[in-house]
């Protein structure tokens, strides 16, 4: 072939390539995440990814024409860069994609790029999730797509004055990418989510293109947009403050006790006994159940640690993507169950082993009105012993250092994180498999033995028996295999109260309930008037009409008692009387208004 078609061609060409290379990339998402329906996927991605394609090479158009006309070395370089630059980024999206979504449920977004730039403690969350055949292959499509890449800028010749016909090919290459990048003729553009074609989210995810959906979720971030009308999502905001359940029998019954919250990282409903465990993994916590109030319809409405975090120490319910302490603008003006803690004459303070810069907790943490803050920085050196910071017995013996040397009532929380992915365990136990499945039990476990070298020495302080323990998970999880991704379970949690000076026996609360509503109740228990936890609901009431809610990116549901049994709606798609996404739009709307 003559060598002025290298260049003439070149946009025929770079639609080739990008469309063989994301489907290379396609076919190891579905690999690596257990993806099936591959021609379907295939089929429902074509759109989208061609899309893509246009816009690529809308990007380097201008320099790729100035060429063709003037026959200049630096447009032919300038147009490489660009190439190469593109492939890398798309590759990294890619292959980011394909390692988040076991964890997340979701492929590279604008939330996600928070969690990437601690590449240490991101790393340390997937590594032993990832075989090497996926690392392989995920190389070579990089390594060979480069290759090829360079190749299509081989031998280039600008286009002569009197090949019309070529002129007109270069004309219409502008035009036509630019209807390819929109999609079509349609009014409106095409979007992320066209190539869903499924109620299999994972099916979603592998064909809609992972460049389109993080572009589409960085355009977003910054904008927290609702589906219902203001009138709407207004009629709900009445209708669920009317039946917003805030007084107890019980309140004030905590006036004079201090308040130790902890909470443990990723504990699924099926690690505890007094759900749905069947193996004995959590011991301690399970003896210690049987002695406290117990709530079995207990949910986290996100699956992050921030997004728990920012639930229960100011009751905000998760918003999909929304990564609450890190809306810097918003911060200061969230409400803080700290700051009704100390005002209460309580001593506050915040202990994790770990780096509290991830996601912006130290600032946010900071100024919610904690007096004193433990975080990997207050230890020696040489208890950093694990990828993500200071293994959970470390952690706890720092805990009670904290609480013992109160002078007078206090509010403590605590955070564990050694049962974060990689599940690391400094202290062997009965779960030795090499499997995900077993790491994680055996992470879950070593925690459990962190809670009763807590208690065993909390015991022995005369602060002990005018204390509740509230204990809790910061979200589900999947690891263990017991729930899936979008399945409501994922958000199911154990959550216990224990009064060492009122010890329950069989006590048990079956109202559905959520992270979001701990910072009223506890206010309510401790008899603090404090109004601004405004989606909360006293966790003590037992209102059989309640629901809880949840949400993730692109699904919603509630749980609620229907004939003693839970339900559960979940709808990847708007509908105008959808409840829990007309909850998840109350939320929001609210969030605009800080």
């Amino acid at each position: 072939m003559n060598n002025k078609y290298n260049s003439i061609y070149f946009p025929l060409r770079i639609f080739g390539f990008y469309w063989i290379s994301l489907l290379l990339w396609r076919i190891l998402f579905l690999y690596f995440n257990e993806g099936s329906d591959y021609l379907q996927v295939i089929k429902s991605a074509f759109k989208l990814d061609m899309s893509m394609v246009g816009g690529v090479f809308l990007i380097s158009a201008i320099p790729y024409w100035l060429f063709m006309a003037f026959g200049k070395p630096i447009f032919l370089q300038v147009t490489k860069i660009i190439h190469i630059i593109l492939w890398i980024f798309v590759s990294i999206v890619e292959f980011s994609s394909i390692l988040l979504y076991k964890e997340w449920g979701t492929t590279l977004d604008n939330r996600a790029i928070n969690y990437l730039l601690h590449p240490q403690e991101a790393w340390a969350s997937v590594k032993d999730f990832v075989p090497f055949s996926v690392i392989f292959f995920g190389l070579l499509i990089f390594v060979s797509g480069f290759k090829r890449l360079s190749y299509l800028f081989e031998h280039w010749q600008p286009v002569k004055s009197h090949y019309l016909q070529s002129i007109f090919f270069l004309v219409l290459s502008g035009p036509l990418a630019f209807l390819i990048l929109r999609g079509g003729w349609q009014k409106i553009p095409i979007k992320p989510s066209d190539a869903f074609y499924s109620q299999d989210m994972k099916q979603n995810f592998a064909a809609t293109n992972k460049v389109w959906y993080f572009l589409y979720s960085m355009k977003k971030s910054g904008k927290i947009n609702t589906i219902h009308t203001d009138q709407e999502i207004e009629k709900y905001a009445r209708q669920y403050h009317d039946l917003q359940c805030i007084q107890s029998p019980t309140d004030s019954a905590w006036v004079d006790k201090n308040i130790v919250l902890i909470i443990t990282e990723g504990w699924s409903a099926d690690m505890v006994a007094y759900l749905y465990g069947k193996e004995t993994v959590t011991p301690f916590f399970d003896s210690l159940s049987q002695h406290s109030i117990r709530f079995t319809n207990a949910f986290s409405t996100g699956f992050r640690t921030d997004q728990g975090l920012a639930s229960m120490l100011s009751g905000i319910p998760s918003m999909q993507s929304i990564n609450v302490p890190n809306v810097l603008d918003k911060v200061q003006s969230l409400p803080s169950l700290p700051l009704a803690m100390k005002n209460s004459g309580r001593h506050t303070s915040f202990i994790y082993g770990g780096d509290l810069n991830f996601s912006n907790l130290f600032n946010y943490l900071t100024v919610l009105g904690f007096e004193k803050i433990i975080r990997d920085k207050d230890f020696d050196g040489n208890e950093l012993s694990t990828d993500w910071g200071v293994p959970d017995h470390i952690t706890v013996a720092k805990a009670m250092e904290v609480v013992s040397a109160e002078k007078d009532k206090f509010f403590s929380t605590v955070l564990l994180l050694s049962s974060h992915s990689p599940f690391e365990v400094p202290i062997p136990n009965i779960f030795k498999g090499p499997t995900i499945v077993d790491k994680y039990k055996s992470s879950v476990m070593y925690s459990d033995y962190a809670l009763k070298v807590f208690f065993d020495q909390a015991q022995t302080k005369p602060w002990f028996e005018n204390t509740v323990f509230i204990i809790t998970a910061d979200h589900g999880s999947t690891h263990s295999g017991w729930a899936k991704v979008e399945d409501h379970q994922r958000f199911r949690i154990p959550l216990i109260v224990f009064d060492p000076s009122q010890p329950q026996k069989d006590s048990i609360h079956q109202t559905p309930c959520n992270h979001f509503d701990l910072p009223l109740t506890i206010c309510q228990m401790t008899g603090v008037a404090d109004t601004s936890f405004v989606f909360s609901r006293n966790i003590f009431c037992n209102d059989v009409n309640q629901y809880a809610f949840w949400n993730v990116d692109v699904a919603f549901g509630k749980y609620g008692l229907k004939n003693q049994e839970i339900t559960h709606e979940k709808s990847p798609n708007a509908a105008s009387e959808n409840e829990p996404l007309l909850f998840l739009d109350m939320v929001k709307k609210w969030f605009n208004q800080l």
